[in-house]
């Protein structure tokens, strides 16, 4: 079943390798959906960390090239492939989300619901194409979400960060008495900040280098927030936990210097999440974790089960989407999107792709 009338070729950004391997094109042949499958015209494609990672070449991961990259991603139903439609619950017209990670079969791990760490799973965006383009496949396996009316494309392209950090707060298992710290503020911390706000724990600190962040994560829910060389930080925690330490750490910056402040900060038997994503190892004295503080160090991967969760939260205002796509780029502009790095004045959380502009349009900042 096909909307309105679909063209051949689109513009898109394709990935040839790591390492500045990436390519605009502006033939690139629209796909067509087979059984089960949906195309959606691609309304905005968030640009991730890993995606900067693969374009710097310091992604920790190994991938089959070439590929569309885009991970993050909202799009508009023009065409569905035979019982599409029924599979998935969604019609021509509608606009919609997709999880990432499509996974298959019944091994171990989707047996036990942790469809997020099966062995047999592709990426949309990593191992399929993905979002940096005018059209995209969601497959016959996909997780499709619909977006509600009062959303905009931005901020439904901000679920699948969102989604990210909702599941990362979850793993801390916030109390009411609790101290949490926040450590980064990109999307998926400044999402942090906002769901770990609606837990109420007692205070919420953020973390972060960046003067502007920091103000941005106090009007999102924050208590207070501090540059992590401020000696004021470690003055505030031993104030308001008698010397203990902080109950919770999220760790979402992906630096290791990061770790090791929250591994200073924490209490004994308290939790850290560790949900960014590391460009080197980390040398750490493990001694810390069992013989002097016996911590709990849980990992966070993806976004299982939390994809309507973020769509709900923001759909009720809970959690404010708009505020975290600060930037807007044409797709020929790639490179200048890519290479965007905010000075500590300067509020830059979600960099977004928008198909519908023209290029060196003046991106948009709020």
């Amino acid at each position: 079943m096909i909307g309105s009338r679909i063209p051949t070729l689109m513009r898109g950004i394709k990935c040839h390798g790591f390492g500045g391997q990436h390519q605009f094109h502006d033939d690139l042949p629209v796909p067509l959906p087979a059984a089960g499958e949906v195309l959606v015209r691609v309304d905005a494609a968030g640009i991730c960390a890993a995606d900067r990672a693969m374009w710097t070449g310091n992604a920790p991961w190994d991938l089959s090239f070439p590929f569309i990259p885009g991970h993050e991603f909202t799009g508009t139903v023009v065409a569905l492939g035979d019982g599409a439609g029924e599979r998935h619950g969604v019609q021509i017209g509608e606009r919609t989300v997709a999880e990432l990670n499509v996974t298959y079969g019944n091994d171990f791990f989707r047996q036990r619901g942790l469809y997020h760490l099966t062995d047999t799973m592709d990426v949309l965006g990593a191992t399929l194409d993905g979002g940096w383009a005018e059209y995209m496949i969601y497959p016959t396996n996909a997780l499709i979400h619909k977006v509600p009316d009062t959303l905009s494309s931005d901020v439904a392209c901000y679920v699948e960060p969102l989604a990210n950090a909702i599941h990362g707060v979850q793993r801390a298992n916030i109390q009411f008495d609790d101290v949490v710290i926040v450590a980064g503020a990109g999307p998926i911390g400044m999402g942090m900040v906002q769901a770990a706000k609606l837990k109420t724990p007692r205070k919420l600190i953020l973390v972060n280098p960046g003067a502007a962040k920091r103000e941005a994560a106090l009007r999102l829910g924050a208590d207070m927030a501090f540059a992590p060389d401020d000696p004021n930080l470690a003055m505030a925690i031993n104030d308001l936990t008698g010397g203990r330490g902080c109950d919770v750490y999220l760790e979402a910056s992906g630096q290791n210097a990061s770790f090791q402040l929250g591994l200073d900060h924490i209490r004994k038997a308290g939790t850290i999440v560790v949900f960014g994503v590391y460009k080197e190892p980390a040398l750490i004295d493990l001694n810390v974790f069992g013989e002097f503080k016996e911590l709990n160090i849980l990992g966070g991967h993806l976004a299982p089960f939390t994809y309507a969760t973020a769509l709900d939260l923001m759909a009720r205002g809970l959690i404010d989407g708009d505020r975290s796509v600060t930037h807007r780029f044409a797709l020929e502009d790639f490179e200048m999107a890519l290479n965007k790095t905010p000075s500590k004045d300067e509020l830059q959380i979600k960099v977004v792709f928008d198909p519908t502009i023209m290029p060196q349009e003046v991106f948009t900042s709020r």
